[in-house]
């Protein structure tokens, strides 16, 4: 029999209502995924050795990083300055391409924009083929 005295810290609800899932959001990203062409320039070392490339294509908003697939996790690591950039960039509402315009004349301790390296490729994937990553499994349908 209860005596109506709640325990002390009780409180109304805890662990007995079903909790209401709230969708939270990150900072603004752009898309990762496009099948057009891809403007590209290369990330290297301070030494000049190529560790991947980010890439950018204004008609479907995308742009982000392909890693060169012998990149060392210490190389990948180079990488977290750029990155913030490209979130910055979109976060004042500029375009893929104008964020890769801005990591050319950018400057970093650890790593650089190799110069001269913008260039463009066919499709995400070729670049994905030229940065030497597996090819993509293609969803199968069910």
């Amino acid at each position: 029999m209860s005596t109506g005295r709640r325990p002390p810290g009780f409180i109304p609800g805890y662990m007995t209502e079903d909790l209401q899932p709230r969708e939270i959001s990150g900072p603004p990203r752009y898309t990762s995924r496009t099948s057009r062409p891809v403007a590209h320039i290369t990330l290297g070392t301070q030494d000049g050795k190529p560790i991947g490339y980010f890439y950018a294509n204004d008609e479907d908003g995308a742009a982000g990083w392909q890693p060169l697939a012998g990149a060392s996790p210490d190389e990948q690591n180079l990488v977290a300055p750029w990155n913030r950039m490209l979130l910055d960039a979109k976060q004042r509402g500029l375009k893929p391409s104008a964020a890769l315009d801005e990591m050319l004349v950018a400057t970093h301790r650890n790593s650089r924009i190799v110069p001269g390296s913008r260039t463009t490729s066919a499709s995400l994937d070729a670049l994905k083929a030229l940065a030497g990553a597996p090819a993509a499994k293609k969803e199968e349908s069910r």
